[in-house]
């Protein structure tokens, strides 16, 4: 395909259909056979915890992205409430959320704008980020950003942008997965069980939320993007 076509497709129109099926393929790959789908999962979920808890008031101390796929967010403020609930609640919603998001803006042609909020969110996590892991994983993914965006043709710009927004759709659902078998497991003092805590709502429910939510997303952002 030709690069002008690639241009006008990030002037506004709607990516071609091979592209939208070959870059969802690559990331479900992804997710499926490495681990690199459970680390990106997992620093825009810590990146949700942050950036409610900022917008409620509360004080993000620190956030940690571990090679296992797993994270920690630091917040200081009450006990109890309503921030520390959505605090808690914005982590696995967060990533299946965003998601969502930017299939629409890529339906709407939008890919530009993708890749400059992915840049803006990742800067702003590495800001609050301590551990070394976490902050080599954020550089590392802002970089590519960077070249992607500033230092690459459209048709690049173009799959990179569908590859991040499926990347998120369905890692939503297989870290949902990872947490009930956690659970199972007998691992506690999880988002779930923090909210069963703070709701008095069975942690199972919270799970079986979080799974429907993520589910939703995927959904929804594979008819944006296949039909747009």
């Amino acid at each position: 395909m030709s690069g002008g076509t690639y241009a006008a497709v990030l002037d506004g129109t709607a990516a071609p259909r091979s592209v939208v099926v070959v870059t969802g393929l690559l990331a479900l790959l992804v997710v499926l056979a490495s681990k690199w789908g459970e680390r990106f999962d997992a620093a825009v979920h810590e990146g949700g915890h942050a950036l409610a808890a900022y917008l409620t008031g509360r004080q993000v101390l620190a956030v940690w992205v571990e090679a296992n796929g797993s994270g920690a967010t630091l917040t200081r403020g009450r006990p109890r409430g309503a921030g520390l609930f959505v605090t808690v609640a914005a982590g696995y919603t967060g990533p299946p959320l965003v998601g969502v998001c930017s299939a629409a803006l890529l339906a709407a042609g939008r890919v530009t704008a993708v890749l400059i909020l992915a840049a803006f969110g990742l800067v702003t996590l590495l800001l609050v980020t301590v551990n070394r892991f976490g902050q080599g994983l954020l550089v590392g993914a802002l970089a590519s950003l960077v070249v992607a965006g500033r230092f690459s043709p459209d048709w690049v710009q173009l799959w990179y942008a569908h590859f991040l927004a499926w990347l998120l759709l369905l890692s939503g659902p297989q870290s949902v997965l990872i947490l009930h078998r956690a659970r199972r497991g007998g691992a506690g003092g999880s988002d779930a069980d923090l909210l069963a805590a703070l709701t008095h709502i069975p942690a199972l429910l919270w799970v079986l939320g979080f799974a429907a939510f993520s589910l939703w997303c995927a959904l929804r952002g594979a008819t944006l993007l296949v039909h747009a």
